[in-house]
């Protein structure tokens, strides 16, 4: 039979009254794995059983109009969001809305999801026609099968949310998605409204890995549901629970020996153990009285199948991440599948002023390894800060000033420069030099910053932008603004560098909270004596605006210390250091040219701390069989709210 035949045939079908296969029994008799993924071949329900009751309430027999999914990664919750679409392509056809952050991203969801599944899978495959096949009327974001159409569009176009009425929606990766369209509401606000026609018969999923409480979509979808746990049996007593972090065990340092004990008996098991016996009879359990029609469920990575993302990774990333607020933050997001809570707005500058440190301006502490420089450019001055970095992320404010003067005069520059040349030297004797500076170009004065980055480019001097968009990275890929008379770059120009002003808050703001509690030498940012009161008021005029999904100034308030901030993450991050990669041997070596165990020039040795001499206690654990005690196993601690072989280069002259 010829694909017109068989296209014919799917027409015929698509007439018949709606099929009461459920997604999860289609997905079993029909869907085949493509042979690039991780478990090709024909889709097996038992390999993630977690799945099937979720698929069992998108289906046309489930009394659920919507259901969302707030999930960790590496779980399949995108390959059932694409049972979704092929079960509604061939068992219950309809006009289905498939809604991805931006163009870009359906796009390449169509080339890497849609089409190897359509390929591999038959059922697909004669009713969506491949777009070189003559009538076939398909494109990358639209493609029309018997009974309907798939349309594939980007939240970011308000226009592709409000035309067309659908039966089914889906929505992947709602946390990627900007708040607000044109005032006009949220993209799944207008997303919903698209179905009303359909009454009961419309189905909407929505899934995605939570990001920051409060602006997070799926959270809150999630909480307008039923709030449903997938409940597994202890391998022991058989008591049904669902799995939470808190009861993930291990010896401290040894990840691999990760247990998970009971909420009931507390005896502990192996991940293999729970997720063998433990998943006999598992079931997913709603937690909560939700709007009508609406499921929700909570699926955290701890429910991978083994093989998959296995517990002692998990608890191994836990203990790196620990310490880290940024790292802690990406985990919780990832793997708990919970929200992380930004705490801009409850972050006091008069708090943050007790913090200062017995250094002053212009002086650099042991352990400050590297410098950077930031430049806010204003009508009337330009803004600089001189920070220092050293390992485990921690950083150093080591010069903080204003250069008075009309910014389109060249004395200004001149200021600037003699600034950055000049050394500083540590009390090892080590004249150290800013290697990188960034420059704020988004002002009156852009050309200004252009020919200043132009002149110096050879001494790490750059140019640099906010980026408008959320979640783009602290510095991204640059872009050569100057053009010849033809409007072509001309090479070696000077660049622009994008800033992702947001993220780079977020680190700064994540910092400032994790301080809160620490003893002075363990904090991230340090502060020295010499800074006014209104530097550390400056330091809190934004917190996170939700609604907007963006950090906000709060009225009347100054901004430019935040801004030195973003733009010195910026300067550190640039390829010429590349800080935010380097490793622990790469922190030794440069800890060896700029702190030589010569000795101290302006202090005697510095004593060993408590700890290096006080008796080393034992952190070792006997050892035993994973069932033993729970006294003998350090818990998982409360959650609490790289590399390239040049990163030496460009650096010439940065220490004298």
């Amino acid at each position: 039979m010829g694909a017109t035949d068989e296209f014919l045939r799917a027409i015929g079908e698509a007439i018949l009254p709606d099929s009461k296969q459920s997604i999860s029994d289609w997905a079993q008799d029909n869907r085949i794995l493509p042979p690039d993924s991780p478990e090709p071949g024909a889709w097996r329900n038992n390999r993630t059983p977690y799945l099937v009751g979720i698929m069992d309430a998108l289906s046309p027999s489930s009394k659920y109009r919507e259901v969302y999914l707030k999930k960790g990664h590496q779980l399949g919750g995108s390959a059932l969001g694409e049972n979704f679409i092929g079960h509604s392509i061939t068992s219950a056809a309809g006009n289905i809305l498939a809604v991805f952050a931006t163009v870009e991203d359906a796009e390449k969801w169509e080339l890497s999801r849609f089409e190897p599944m359509r390929e591999s899978t038959k059922a697909l495959r004669k009713r969506v026609l491949d777009a070189g096949i003559k009538g076939a009327d398909n494109t990358k974001r639209r493609k029309k099968f018997p009974g309907g159409f798939i349309q594939l569009i980007g939240a970011n176009r308000p226009g592709g949310l409000k035309s067309s009425t659908m039966r089914y929606v889906l929505l992947e990766e709602m946390d990627e998605y900007a708040g607000d369209i044109g005032n006009q509401g949220s993209p799944e606000e207008l997303a919903r409204k698209r179905t009303s026609n359909f009454g009961k018969k419309a189905r909407i999923f929505g899934n995605s890995t939570p990001t920051i409480k409060g602006a997070s979509a799926i959270d809150r979808n999630y909480e307008r549901g039923d709030k449903q746990h997938y409940m597994v049996h202890c391998p022991d007593c058989r008591a049904s629970q669902y799995f939470k972090w808190s009861n993930m065990k291990w010896p401290k340092g040894q990840p691999e020996k990760v247990a998970y004990a009971c909420d009931c008996c507390g005896a502990l098991n192996t991940e293999s153990a729970w997720k063998t016996k433990g998943y006999i009879n598992a079931h997913w359990l709603p937690t909560a009285v939700g709007e009508p029609g609406v499921a929700s469920f909570h699926l955290p990575s701890m429910y991978a199948p083994l093989g998959w993302r296995a517990w002692s990774v998990l608890a191994s990333e836990f203990e790196s991440a620990a310490n880290d607020p940024v790292a802690l933050k990406v985990f919780v997001n990832n793997e708990l599948a919970e929200c992380w809570e930004d705490l801009s707005g409850q972050i006091k500058g008069a708090e943050i002023a007790k913090r200062r440190e017995g250094y002053e301006l212009r002086s650099i502490p042991v352990g400050c390894l590297a410098l950077v420089m930031s430049v806010d450019v204003q009508g009337n001055r330009l803004e600089y800060k001189v920070l220092g970095f050293g390992r485990g992320k921690r950083h150093w404010v080591i010069d903080y000033n204003v250069i008075d003067g009309d910014p389109a005069k060249s004395d200004v520059w001149d200021r600037l420069t003699a600034i950055r040349e000049r050394p500083i030297e540590n009390s090892f004797g080590v004249s150290m030099r800013v290697q990188t500076c960034a420059i704020d170009s988004g002002g009156h004065h852009t050309h200004e910053v252009y020919h200043y980055a132009r002149l110096h480019r050879h001494a790490g001097v750059f140019a640099v932008k906010g980026s408008s968009q959320p979640g783009k990275p602290v510095i991204g890929r640059p872009s050569t603004q100057d053009v010849n008379h033809k409007g072509k770059t001309i090479k070696g120009g000077v660049q622009l560098w994008m800033v992702g002003g947001d993220t780079a808050k977020s680190l700064l703001f994540n910092y400032l909270a994790s301080d809160e509690e620490a003893v002075p030498e363990e904090r991230f940012i340090h502060f020295p004596m010499g800074l006014s009161d209104e530097y550390f008021e400056q330091l809190t005029a934004e917190v996170y605006d939700s609604t907007k999904k963006t950090y906000r100034k709060l009225a009347g308030r100054s901004n430019e210390v935040i801004d030195l901030f973003v733009y010195g993450f910026a300067a550190a991050f640039h390829p010429l250091l590349r800080l935010d990669t380097m490793r622990d041997a790469d922190w030794t070596q440069l800890e060896s040219l700029v702190e030589p165990v010569i000795g101290d020039l302006f202090r005697a040795p510095l004593a060993l701390s408590a700890a290096a001499t006080a008796p080393e206690s034992s952190t070792e654990q006997p050892t035993a069989p994973v069932q033993t005690s729970a006294q003998t196993i350090t818990p998982a601690p409360p959650v609490v709210q790289h590399h390239d072989d040049d990163w030496l280069s460009g650096t010439d002259n940065w220490l004298e």
